[in-house]
C-alpha cells in the first residue's frame, strides 16, 4: 500500500511543534515568559551575582577595573565600561555581557559558563534585571567583610593549650608536643637524637655561619655535665658572629645593596653600610624585635633628632635603621633633569612599599597598585593609604633631594660651620681644577690626528708634555680634595616637614597620570582591628614631622597583630628547619600556603611577646627541642606517609648558602678576617668576567662585608644562588648544579685557599716523620673541614690519596712536597658534599 501525502499545513504544524519543544528545552534559544505565579523569579543578588563573583571579579572590579566594567552591582552593568552598558534591560541578546559569555570570549583565559549558569543571566535580563536595590548599594571594599576576615593570618594568633600525648617521653619543649600530636595522627614518631658532633656543627652553622674547630670540638665532647647541649647554645648566641650571620638573613629582607641601581652607572652607595652595621648590632644586642622594627619605620620621628646639636649614640642608632626605607634602588642624580628623577623616585616609591608588604606585613600589596588584588582582600586603595603613611619623606612630585644629599649630620652647628668655612672656597678651588684638566686635554686633543675621538691614553702617548701637565694637575687636585673636611652622616630617611602632599590613586599605577580620587593614611582593612582601628594622630603646630610612620610602627607592633610575630617566628623556624611552618614565607594571604602545623605557629608567635619579643629566645626554644636535635636518616615508614617531611619525623639536610661557603672555606684554611663593621670591601673584575673580592686570595672579610653591588654580584655567590637584590629576597632558592662542584674544585679562589690549608694543617698537626704520608696529620686534615673523625674506611682511602699524590709529585721534597699534597688533599675535602651540607 503506498504511503498517503500529508497536506502542506499538517506538515507545517509538525514542524512547529517540534520547533517549540525544541526550544523549550535549550536555555540559550528559550525566551523568558513573563513572570507568572508558576514562574520562579530570578533576582541579581541571589541567582546572578554568584555566578559572576565566581568567573568575572577578578577582573571586572575595583577602582581600575578591566575595560571600566565592574560587575558587582546592577547599576554598575547599566553604566557600563568602555565599550557602553553591559546589559539591555529586557533584552538578553541585545546586551554585550551575554554576548561576550555565550560566544566564550569572557571569562577571558578562564572555564567557559555553564548552560545553567548562561540561562540564569539569560533569565535575569528578559525578567528586566530585578535586583533587591534599584540602585545597587555598592559593594563592600575588599577587606572589611566578615568573610574576608576569617582567613587565619588575619585573626589575631590565640594561644592554644598545649597537646596531650600518647608517649611523652620525648618531650623537651612545648615545641615537640605540637609536632607529636601531628606525628601520632599518622603513626609516627621523632628520629633518634643525631651525635653530639653533627648536632655541634648544625649549631655552629645555624647561629654563626661558621664550622667549629677540632679544638671546639674536643671541649664539647670532653663536658659530660647535662646541661652541656644548653651551655654550647648560649655561648653562640653571645658570640659577635652570631649578629653577622643572622643579620645576613635580615638584610635579605630589607633588599640590602651597595649601589643605587635604576640605570646602568649603578652609583655606589657610600653610606649604606651603617645600615647593615645596625642591623648586625641589633641581632647581637637581642634588641626587642618590637623596638627593631619600630627604628627601622620611624626611627626618625622616635628619636626626636631635631632637638641634639650633635647626635647622641642611641639617636645615632635609630636613625641609621631607617636606612630600611631606603634600600629600593634610587637612581636620582644632581645631574639628572627633575622629569627623570621623578621617574626614579616613584620607582623607589613602589619598591618601597613592596618591601614593607612582603618583609614586614606578608601580604603581596604590590598587585593592588594597579587594580583590587585579584587574590586577596586588599583593594587599590589600600596601597595608595598605605602610600600616604610614607608621603611625608618619599615625594615624587614636591621638590627633594637627590639620594646622594639626603643625609643627616652627625656634627654639631659649630663642627658644621667650621668644615664649611673650610670647604666652600676649596669648591671653588676644585671646580676650576677640573675645568683647568678639561681644558687642557681638548687642547691637546684638537692636535691629535684622532681630535675629538682620542682618548686620553693615546693623548698622554702622543704628547708627553701633556702628560706631565696631567699627572701635576692631578696631583694638584688631590692634595686640595685631601683639604676638605668631612663629617660623620647618616644615610636616613627622614620626614620632609609635618605637611606632606596629598595621595591619590593613580589611575592603572602610572604615575604619569593625574589621580582624582584622594586617600589618607591607613593600613591595609583586612589586618585592621575595627573596633581599635589604626590612626594617625595630628601633627601639632610646631611638629617637625606626620607622625604617620611612628603610627604604623606602634600598630605593626601591637602584640595582638595578625601577622607582625607569626611572620618573624615562622622566618626563625624555616632557618632552623629549611622550610617554615607556613612554606609561602612572604606570603599569609590566600594565595600563600597553608601552615603545616597552626597550632604550633600560634604558640610560637604567643610565646614570642611573651618572651618580650626575644629572637635569641625563640632560638633557644627551638634548637633545644627534641625536634631539632634528631637524625636526618631516613625510615621507610615517614617516606612511605610524609615523603616531603612536613611533620618533622626527621631533620632534613640543608646546603648551606652562598656567603656561608665563602665564610666556611676561609675560615677551614686559617684566613678569615673576624673584624667586624665598617666599609664594604670592593671587587675586581678578572680578564675572564668573573666578580670577586680584591683581597681573597691571601685572606678575606666575611661575605656579609663584601660589597653588594646590583650590576656585579661577585660570581663565586651566585654560583651558590646568592640573590641579585632588584627589589629584596625573602626566600631564597636552593639549587644543585654542575657548576658549584666545578666551582668548588677549579676556581682561583678555592685554589689559593686550599694552599693556605695546607700550611695550616702542617702547622697544626705536622707529619711524625718527613714523609708527609701520616695518619695523625690526615685525620686532622679531615677533622679540621668536616668537623668529625673519619672513619676507618675514609682514613685508608684519604691515606691512599696522599701516597699517590707522594708519587706524582716526585720532583718535589721536604716541605714542597707535602704543600702540594695537603693543598691536593685540602681541595678534595672542601669540595666534599659534606663539606656544603648541614645534616
Amino acid at each position: 500500500m503506498k504511503n498517503q501525502a500529508y497536506p502542506w499545513h499538517l506538515k507545517l504544524a509538525c514542524w512547529v511543534l517540534v520547533a517549540v519543544v525544541l526550544a523549550a528545552s535549550d536555555p540559550l534559544s528559550a525566551q523568558s515568559a513573563p513572570a507568572g505565579p508558576s514562574a520562579p523569579s530570578v533576582t541579581f543578588e541571589e541567582q546572578v551575582i554568584p555566578v559572576l563573583q565566581a568567573h568575572c571579579v577578578k577582573c571586572h572590579s575595583g577602582s581600575a577595573p578591566q575595560a571600566g566594567l565592574d560587575v558587582r552591582s546592577r547599576a554598575s552593568l547599566l553604566k557600563g565600561g568602555t565599550n557602553g552598558a553591559a546589559i539591555v534591560v529586557g533584552s538578553a541578546e541585545e546586551s554585550l555581557l551575554y554576548q561576550r559569555v555565550r560566544k566564550g570570549e569572557m571569562p577571558m583565559g578562564g572555564e567557559r559558563l555553564s548552560q545553567q549558569d548562561l540561562g540564569q543571566i539569560r533569565r535575569w535580563i528578559d525578567a528586566g534585571a530585578p535586583a533587591a536595590h534599584a540602585e545597587a548599594l555598592p559593594p563592600p571594599e575588599p577587606g572589611t567583610t566578615a568573610a574576608d576576615r576569617n582567613h587565619w593570618a588575619f585573626r589575631p594568633p590565640r594561644r592554644p593549650s598545649t597537646p596531650r600525648l600518647k608517649n611523652e617521653s620525648r618531650v623537651r619543649t612545648p615545641i615537640d608536643a605540637f609536632l607529636l600530636a601531628a606525628l601520632e595522627e599518622k603513626e609516627l614518631t621523632f628520629s633518634s637524637q643525631a651525635d653530639r658532633v653533627t648536632l655541634m656543627r648544625r649549631a655552629y652553622f645555624d647561629l654563626l655561619g661558621l664550622p667549629p674547630t677540632p679544638q671546639e670540638v674536643d671541649r664539647f665532647l670532653a663536658d659530660s655535665s647535662f646541661d652541656a647541649y644548653k651551655k654550647l647554645i648560649d655561648r653562640l648566641l653571645a658570640s659577635p658572629h652570631y649578629g653577622e650571620r643572622w643579620g645576613r638573613h635580615w638584610l635579605d629582607i630589607a633588599g640590602y645593596a651597595d649601589s643605587e641601581g635604576g640605570e646602568a652607572a649603578d652609583q655606589l652607595r657610600d653610606l649604606a653600610w651603617r645600615y647593615r652595621d645596625y642591623i648586625i648590632r641589633a641581632f647581637n644586642a637581642d634588641k626587642p624585635y618590637d623596638r627593631f622594627l619600630q627604628e627601622q619605620i620611624a626611627g626618625d620621628e622616635l628619636s626626636r633628632y631635631w632637638e641634639h646639636d650633635g647626635l647622641p649614640p642611641d639617636v645615632v642608632e635609630s636613625l641609621e635603621a631607617t636606612g630600611f626605607l631606603r634600600m629600593a634602588a634610587d637612581g636620582t642624580m644632581a645631574t639628572h633633569p627633575d622629569g627623570l628623577n621623578t621617574h626614579y623616585l616613584w620607582r623607589m616609591l613602589f619598591d618601597t612599599e613592596q618591601i614593607v608588604g612582603s618583609a614586614l606585613m606578608g601580604v603581596s600589596l604590590h598587585c593592588a597598585r594597579c587594580h583590587d588584588h585579584k587574590y586577596e582582600p586588599i583593594s587599590q586603595k589600600d596601597y595608595y593609604r598605605l602610600q600616604a603613611i610614607l608621603a611625608g619623606a618619599i615625594r615624587p612630585k614636591s621638590p627633594q633631594l637627590v639620594t646622594k644629599e639626603r643625609r643627616i649630620s652627625e656634627a654639631t652647628s659649630a663642627e658644621q660651620d667650621a668644615a664649611k668655612t673650610v670647604n666652600e672656597p676649596l669648591e671653588e678651588v676644585v671646580k676650576a681644577l677640573k675645568s683647568l684638566q678639561q681644558a687642557r686635554l681638548a687642547q691637546y686633543r684638537a692636535r691629535h690626528p684622532k681630535k675629538t675621538e682620542a682618548t686620553e691614553e693615546e693623548v698622554r702617548e702622543m704628547f708627553s708634555e701633556y702628560a706631565a701637565i696631567a699627572e701635576r694637575l692631578k696631583k694638584e687636585l688631590e692634595e686640595e680634595e685631601a683639604k676638605r673636611i668631612h663629617l660623620p652622616a647618616i644615610r636616613a630617611l627622614y620626614d620632609v616637614d609635618a605637611s606632606p602632599p596629598h595621595t591619590y590613586i593613580l589611575p592603572r599605577g602610572d604615575f604619569e597620570k593625574e589621580g582624582v580620587l584622594e586617600v589618607k593614611p591607613r593600613v591595609p582593612a583586612v589586618l585592621d582591628d575595627p573596633d581599635a582601628p589604626f590612626k594617625v594622630p595630628p601633627p601639632g603646630l610646631e611638629a617637625k614631622t606626620t607622625g604617620r610612620r611612628r603610627a604604623f610602627a606602634e600598630w605593626l607592633t601591637r602584640p595582638d597583630h595578625p601577622v607582625t610575630a607569626r611572620l618573624m617566628v615562622n622566618r626563625i623556624w624555616a632557618h632552623h628547619f629549611g622550610q617554615g611552618i607556613v612554606p609561602s614565607t612572604d606570603n599569609f594571604g590566600k594565595s600563600g600556603e597553608p601552615p603545616t602545623n597552626q597550632p604550633l605557629l600560634d604558640w610560637l608567635a604567643t610565646e614570642f611577646v611573651r618572651q618580650s619579643w626575644s629572637v635569641k629566645s625563640m632560638h633557644r626554644l627551638i634548637m633545644t627541642s627534641t625536634a631539632y636535635r634528631q637524625g636526618s636518616r631516613p625510615r621507610s615508614d615517614g617516606l612511605r606517609i610524609d615523603p616531603e617531611n612536613h611533620l618533622l619525623w626527621r631533620m632534613t639536610p640543608r646546603r648551606i648558602e652562598a656567603e656561608i661557603v665563602r665564610d666556611a672555606v676561609l675560615a677551614t684554611a686559617g684566613t678569615l678576617v673576624t673584624r667586624l663593621f665598617g666599609k664594604p670591601i670592593t671587587t675586581t673584575t678578572k680578564p675572564t668576567g668573573e666578580v670577586s673580592s680584591e683581597s681573597e686570595m691571601a685572606s678575606g672579610r666575611r661575605s656579609i662585608y663584601q660589597i653588594m653591588r646590583r650590576s656585579a654580584p661577585q660570581s663565586f655567590l651566585q654560583v651558590f644562588d646568592a640573590p641579585v637584590m632588584e627589589v629584596n629576597c625573602t626566600r631564597r632558592t636552593t639549587s644543585t648544579t654542575a657548576s658549584q662542584a666545578l666551582a668548588l674544585m677549579n676556581s682561583e679562589f678555592i685554589g689559593a685557599q686550599a694552599e693556605h690549608f695546607a700550611h695550616r694543617v702542617l702547622r697544626e698537626a705536622p707529619p711524625a716523620a718527613e714523609s708527609p704520608v701520616d695518619s695523625s696529620t690526615v685525620e686532622y686534615a679531615f677533622r679540621l673541614t668536616l668537623a668529625r673523625k673519619p672513619t676507618p674506611t675514609e682514613r685508608d682511602m684519604l691515606l691512599t690519596f696522599v701516597q699517590k699524590q707522594v708519587g706524582r709529585n716526585a720532583d718535589l721534597s721536604g716541605e714542597p712536597l707535602a704543600l702540594r699534597v695537603y693543598s691536593n688533599l685540602g681541595q678534595t675535602l672542601l669540595g666534599a658534599n659534606e663539606f656544603v651540607y648541614i645534616d
